[in-house]
Formats: structure tokens, C-alpha cells, sequence
């Protein structure tokens, strides 16, 4: 029943980000939110980081500060550059789909890396992940919709900027053993510092915008977002694995289609449900061999 409790809490507090995003973006830049963002956020999580009297890396040297740079522009830059530059081309809600099926494209990788066998159970939900994916996007690929396609493929091209800051979070977190508070500051502050860059570079800033829901989605971007959800997602991870955690991102297209219903004027139609039960089928085949099913269930009564 934990669990439950806290996956709907995950939901509530991510499926308005995604159209929170849109409505940064018409007052900003999208590089300039980006860097309002990841800078504040950055610094908050550093304030909590220092409450929690987590202690910085006993090692810090040129490697490490390269290796932090790396992930906070793959992770924080490059891949939230594509994501809401994506948003601009297509409805908000379904952007998390394609994140949402990240394993599919990571073991493949991982096939071609460690050249070993995939386990039967893991292609058959590959597959059904992949045809939720067209299912979802059927309107589009069939009406070769090029607005909503190039808002697709950059969010595929995303994707893999996620897998690769994911792999040098890994190799910091679990290698290195770099504490992760301090670790995720310091990521997403070199994210904020990417973006500033990529400001002066170009036309610098522009006015900071007056209106209420500008602050009001970029406050809930920063709090809701990208630190309380973070805190939520790896306590999850901490009790119940990474497993049953995933099906955070898996679940979340549902719901933010239901708030693009409301806001962006989505409709669903058969297409939309049945991609949403094969991504939600495909993960569960993906990640059944590696869940202790029978304990879930005793976990949710």
C-alpha cells in the first residue's frame, strides 16, 4: 500500500510539469528557462544538502569536476534541451513516452556492449513497448505529421543523452562513491552553467517577465520537480528497487495526458489506450525477471 501511495504521489506531483514547460516558454527563451531552472535548483538542493550534513567526496580532483561536467550537460543540458525545444512541435503529455521506455533502447546497448544473450521475456516486452510507441504516435506516422515527428525524434535523441549521463552517474555514484546530494547539486548547477553559457553566446537575456504564472510554473518546476521528485524517486529506489521505481516513468505519459486533456485540449482515442496498456505490459515483461513479484503483492495489501 506504500508503495501505491507514494507512485500516485510521484504522478501528482509530475504530470503538470510537462505542461508547466509550455507555459515557460511563452515568455522565455528556451535556454533561458533551462537556466532559471537548473541554477536555482541547484542551489536549493545544496542548501538541503548542507542540513543534511551529507559530507562532500573525500577525493575531489581535475577527473572528477570533468566527469560531473559531463553528466550535468548530458543529463541537465543537452537532454532537457530536447526536450523542450520537443514541446513546442507536439502535446505536452506525450513526451514522457518515449523516457518512458528507456530500457528498450539501453538493452540494446548493453547487448552490443557485453555481448550477451537477451533473455526471451525482456524482447517480448521490448516489443510491446515499441508498438505502444506506434500505437501512440499512430495519427502521426500515418499522416507523416512533420511538425509532431521532429518533436518526436528529438525526444528519442534525448534518450540517449539521459543513458549516457545515467552511465557516468553510475560510474560516480557506485566507483567513485561520490555522496549524491552533492553530487546532483553540483550536476545540475553545471547544467545551469551550460545554458548561461549558450545565453552569452547568443542574444543574451531577455526582460525577466512580470506575469504570475511564469513564477508560478517556474517555482513548481524547481520545488515539485526537480528536487522534492527527486527525493521521491530515490527513496523509492532506496525501499523498493529500481524495478518497481521505473514504474514512475512508465505510468507518467497516462497522467499527463489527462492534464493535457484538461488544458491542452488532447483527445483520447482507442490508438491512445492501447499504446499506454503495451508500454505499461512491455515494462512489466521488461522488469518482471528482475521483481520478486510475490513480494510486490505483499507490499501492496
Amino acid at each position: 500500500m506504500r508503495f501505491l501511495l507514494l507512485l500516485f504521489a510521484g504522478l501528482l506531483l509530475a504530470s503538470p510539469g510537462w505542461y508547466f514547460i509550455t507555459i515557460q516558454l511563452k515568455y522565455v527563451s528556451t535556454i533561458e528557462s533551462l537556466f532559471y531552472r537548473f541554477i536555482l535548483a541547484g542551489f536549493l538542493l545544496e542548501i538541503v544538502r548542507r542540513f543534511s550534513n551529507e559530507s562532500p567526496p573525500l577525493q575531489m580532483n581535475l577527473r572528477l569536476w570533468i566527469l560531473t561536467s559531463t553528466q550535468g550537460i548530458l543529463l541537465f543540458g543537452l537532454n532537457f534541451w530536447c526536450i523542450y525545444e520537443a514541446s513546442k512541435h507536439m502535446i505536452s503529455g506525450l513526451i514522457p513516452a518515449l523516457p518512458a521506455i528507456i530500457f528498450v533502447p539501453a538493452l540494446f546497448i548493453e547487448r552490443f556492449i557485453v555481448q550477451q544473450k537477451i533473455p526471451h521475456i525482456k524482447i517480448w516486452g521490448s516489443a510491446f513497448a515499441l508498438l505502444g510507441i506506434f500505437f501512440l504516435f499512430f495519427h502521426e506516422i500515418t499522416t507523416f505529421d512533420t511538425s509532431h515527428l521532429f518533436g518526436l525524434m528529438l525526444v528519442f535523441f534525448s534518450i540517449f543523452f539521459t543513458l549516457g549521463g545515467s552511465e557516468v552517474a553510475k560510474h560516480l555514484t557506485q566507483v567513485k562513491k561520490v555522496p549524491i546530494l552533492w553530487l546532483t547539486s553540483r550536476t545540475l548547477l553545471m547544467g545551469g552553467l551550460f545554458f548561461l553559457m549558450i545565453v552569452m553566446i547568443g542574444p543574451g537575456f531577455s526582460p525577466l517577465p512580470n506575469e504570475g504564472e511564469f513564477f508560478v510554473s517556474l517555482l513548481y518546476l524547481i520545488v515539485f520537480v526537480t528536487c522534492l521528485l527527486y527525493f521521491l524517486h530515490m527513496y523509492m529506489i532506496k525501499n523498493f528497487g529500481v524495478p518497481s521505481a521505473s514504474f514512475l516513468w512508465v505510468l507518467l505519459p497516462s497522467a499527463c495526458l489527462f492534464v493535457s486533456t484538461l488544458f491542452e485540449g488532447y483527445v483520447w482515442t482507442t490508438m491512445t489506450t492501447a499504446g499506454l496498456l503495451c508500454i505499461i505490459l512491455g515494462a512489466f515483461l521488461f522488469y518482471s525477471q528482475q521483481m520478486n513479484l510475490k513480494q510486490k503483492l505483499m507490499q501492496i495489501r
